[in-house]
């Protein structure tokens, strides 16, 4: 045993209610993540519907060439924070806290990454300046480094408080749950802005109170699990001495891995062009009023919830792998649907949500539990094979291609928009939905290189 880190004694296992109480930290940070990440696009540069709107406060037009200063903003955070999780993953292998090395971490970044989050909204100047653009990538770089310091640690503890295969399967599944609650209530903002809009409020002042309201309660289900699980108790990783980057070395020894964390980045990649998009999905090219990207996102999360028991299920029994390919399929037609919406005479916007909603559910169940499922499994095989909890590491390498993937699409999704984002202009948003399809098919081709890791 290299670095004496896994641990034998026998780890009681939590109970179904500590499990849920541990879930509601995906619940906050994927809510902060929604406000920093998936907002700035709205913010920055929201859809053009002949309305008084929320005022530039960067220049909208295009630097250097198709890019945008809120995409350049974007990439650069995500960048950024993708360059840090496997770095903050390795410190966190190796501390000693007697607080717990996963939750020393989290308890530090919470609260900063929501505010930081929030204040991306808060540029210190009214219109376009320097001052502004300076901000907002200060408040987004910070913002990303502190989310870090809690995501990457939170997803370690996946693989170690899962008892075998099945209980992390379950924890995968629950924190999926969550994740998408936290999602859609993300997609809240929305209805939130345009009900204040509709009692007099400035569609400024009403966003921020939306992204406010909506940044406390993240903050508050961040905390939950920091305070209520003891990781000294259920947690079963010990604590390792290999560097940070000796642990991405190693976990990136890991074959299977390696093209698990390929077909992840395309995957993701094309799928934060939805999530960004969904707005201007909804408002430029179903005409229907923005708050209804809010009730397009809770009826694709609120379907995907019914595909969990199948999809669990047929794990189980066919393998994740096969699982997670059908979940590529299903993201595939979705993204074929987007650039036809509105083309066919006589066909109402309702058939085309539906159909985004049905096949994106179903992407979004397999997607969801299965791959964080099956890194999960690969550190856990690796700590049984090797000796060497680094757990960390995996999510480290994980996470870094999932913020590579979602600072990719940050980046390329405003350079669409300038190729027109109203209704009568549609193309840039049209040929988004063509381009993270074919993301989706290359994805699904590299999965099929992928053999599952040995489930410990």
């Amino acid at each position: 045993m290299r670095d004496g880190a896994t641990a034998t004694t026998a780890r009681p296992r939590m109970g179904l209610g500590l499990k849920i109480v541990f879930s509601l930290g995906q619940f906050g940070w994927s809510l902060t993540t929604f406000l920093a990440n998936n907002l700035l696009a709205y913010f920055y540069v929201p859809p053009e519907t002949g309305y008084e709107g929320i005022p530039a406060f960067v220049p909208r037009g295009a630097v250097l060439g198709l890019l945008t200063v809120v995409g350049l903003a974007a990439f650069s955070a995500r960048l950024f924070d993708g360059v840090n999780d496997p770095m903050i993953a390795g410190w966190s292998d190796r501390s000693r806290s007697r607080f717990g090395r996963r939750r020393t971490f989290m308890a530090i970044g919470a609260i900063p990454a929501v505010i930081l989050a929030l204040a991306q909204f808060w540029p210190p100047t009214y219109g376009v300046s320097g001052l502004n653009v300076a901000w907002l990538f200060a408040s987004a770089l910070l913002g990303t480094a502190f989310l870090t310091m809690y995501v990457m640690p939170y997803n370690a503890l996946i693989a170690e408080l899962g008892a075998d295969s099945k209980d992390r399967l379950l924890l995968a599944a629950l924190t999926s749950v969550t994740w998408a609650i936290g999602f859609a209530s993300g997609n809240a903002v929305y209805a939130i802005k345009d009900a204040l809009v509709g009692g007099g409020v400035s569609p400024l002042a009403a966003f921020r109170t939306a992204t406010a309201i909506l940044g406390a309660v993240a903050a508050v289900a961040m905390l939950v699990p920091v305070v209520c699980i003891d990781e000294k108790k259920y947690a079963s990783g010990g604590v390792s001495d290999a560097p940070a980057f000796a642990a991405i070395r190693e976990a990136l020894g890991d074959r299977p891995f390696r093209t698990l964390v390929g077909a992840s980045f395309l995957y993701y990649t094309a799928n934060t062009f939805l999530e960004i998009g969904i707005a201007y999905y909804v408002s430029a090219l179903m005409g229907l009023p923005e708050a209804q990207a809010f009730t397009l996102s809770v009826a694709i999360f609120g379907l995907s919830f019914l595909w969990y028991p199948a999809v669990m299920k047929a794990a189980n029994t066919y393998g994740k792998k096969r699982v997670l390919s059908l979940g590529f399929v299903a993201q595939v037609a979705v993204f074929c649907v987007i650039p036809a919406v509105g083309l066919v005479p006589g066909l109402p916007m309702i058939a085309w949500a539906v159909a985004i909603a049905v096949g994106q559910s179903a992407a979004s169940a397999a997607f969801g539990i299965l791959p964080t499922a099956m890194v999960a499994d690969a550190a856990r095989a690796h700590s049984a094979k090797s000796g060497s909890s680094i757990e960390g590491a995996y999510f480290g390498v994980n996470s870094f291609a999932m913020k590579l993937a979602v600072s990719t699409a940050n980046l390329a999704f405003p350079s669409f928009l300038l190729l027109g984002r109203s209704a009568e202009h549609s193309l840039g948003i049209r040929l988004s939905g063509l381009a993270a399809a074919a993301l989706t098919v290359a994805g699904f081709l590299v999965l099929r290189g992928y053999e599952d890791a040995s489930e410990q």
